[in-house]
């Protein structure tokens, strides 16, 4: 049986007087982090996805992101992201995107 460590981030952001938000649902099992993305993506919440990726990239073997519940801003550049990934990837860890914008993520 696998640790559990489960683990909840709420960001709020406000923003041209709208509040927006973005969660982060995560489950420790064994060498497997899965983290399930809620919300609007964007520069915000993509820094606190590598910060919770840099966390653990020397604990598990594996990452797991289902993307599903994501809502893309329009403002967001993937571009700055996968830079923020190169160094997770050059680690000794498989990165497994799933859902229907795991694109964003490749």
């Amino acid at each position: 049986m696998g640790k559990t460590d489960g683990l909840f981030i709420r960001l709020r952001e406000r923003g041209a007087g709208m509040e927006s938000e973005f969660k982060m649902v995560s489950h420790l099992n064994d060498n497997y982090l899965h983290i399930k993305l809620i919300g609007k993506f964007n520069g915000v919440s993509a820094r606190q996805l590598v910060h919770l990726l840099r966390r653990y990239v020397r604990k598990v073997s594996t990452v797991i992101i289902h993307t599903n519940s994501v809502i893309r801003d329009v403002q967001f550049a993937p571009d700055e992201f996968r830079d923020e990934l190169l160094f997770l990837r050059e680690q000794p860890i498989q990165f497994i995107f799933t859902g229907e914008h795991a694109s964003l993520f490749n």
